[in-house]
């Protein structure tokens, strides 16, 4: 309930040169397709490789391991705007896992969103880019809900970052996945509502149809915008519309734990 309230809150405000090394070979399931890159950007692509196959497998020690890899990446390259964003993408995957995962090891998710933010911020520093700013403000919802005394400070700019997000990438699907999951958790009188979620999701399907990025950019997130979809529209009990947003994200991710595991099973329980 606090947690909410926090939420309807923040709505309203709505000296030489580092020896250069490559990254270390990953295994084939995160090979590269077609020319294999080199220097920061084979050491960022290798990152998001390990981040999105854990992010679907709920895999924390491979999570973990992409952060380290990020970190010698960030020895080698300091300062480049793609490593910090993955640095920050791979704590905000890792504070929701823990987080859902309760228990001790949740008191580790005010450390996690606050180096998140960080990160987030010193890649925003370096180099604009669009998921970079919606990650922000996703980080700074969770932080303001862990605490709510930063909430004068951070709620404010949540609006801010997310604006911003939509105004450099008007279609990048991440973005519009991040919106539709913040109005998710927003109540209709402020600004969010399962309407708008559902509305915004889909337009993050439609542009991932023609969403193409080369590598080493951010290229995840298809299959969690119709598992984000289909919860909107099973909380609005329309539940063979779910089962197909469900399926759908099955066809674009085989394996994927928490649609057969759980979401799939809960609408046989409705």
């Amino acid at each position: 309930m606090t947690k909410l309230i926090v939420l309807l809150l923040v709505c309203t405000a709505c000296a030489s040169a580092p020896v250069r090394t490559e990254p270390a070979p990953v295994s084939s399931v995160y090979s590269v397709q077609g020319p294999t890159l080199t220097g920061a950007a084979g050491w960022a692509d290798s990152a998001a490789r390990l981040i999105d196959k854990a992010t679907i497998t709920n895999d924390l020690p491979s999570l973990r391991r992409a952060r380290s890899l990020l970190d010698k990446a960030l020895i080698a390259y300091p300062n480049d705007a793609l490593l910090l964003h993955y640095q920050g993408y791979e704590l905000y995957r890792e504070a929701n896992l823990l987080d859902g995962r309760g228990g001790a090891e949740a008191g580790d998710v005010p450390l996690v969103s606050a180096t998140a933010l960080t990160k987030l911020q010193q890649s925003l520093a370096a180099g604009p880019i669009p998921e970079t700013h919606a990650l922000v403000a996703m980080v700074m919802g969770r932080i303001i809900g862990l605490d709510q005394t930063s909430g004068p400070r951070l709620g404010p700019q949540i609006p801010q970052e997310m604006n911003a997000a939509v105004q450099l990438g008007p279609t990048n699907p991440r973005v519009w996945l991040l919106r539709g999951i913040q109005s998710f958790y927003t109540p209709l009188q402020y600004g969010g509502g399962l309407p708008t979620a559902e509305s915004q999701l889909n337009k993050a399907i439609a542009f991932f149809e023609t969403d193409n990025p080369t590598a080493p950019a951010p290229s995840w997130g298809k299959a969690e915008a119709y598992v984000w979809l289909g919860q909107v529209l099973q909380k609005q009990n329309r539940i063979a519309e779910a089962r197909t947003a469900y399926n759908n994200a099955l066809s674009v991710q085989r394996d994927y734990p928490w649609v057969t595991n759980s979401l799939l099973p809960s609408l046989d329980r409705k």
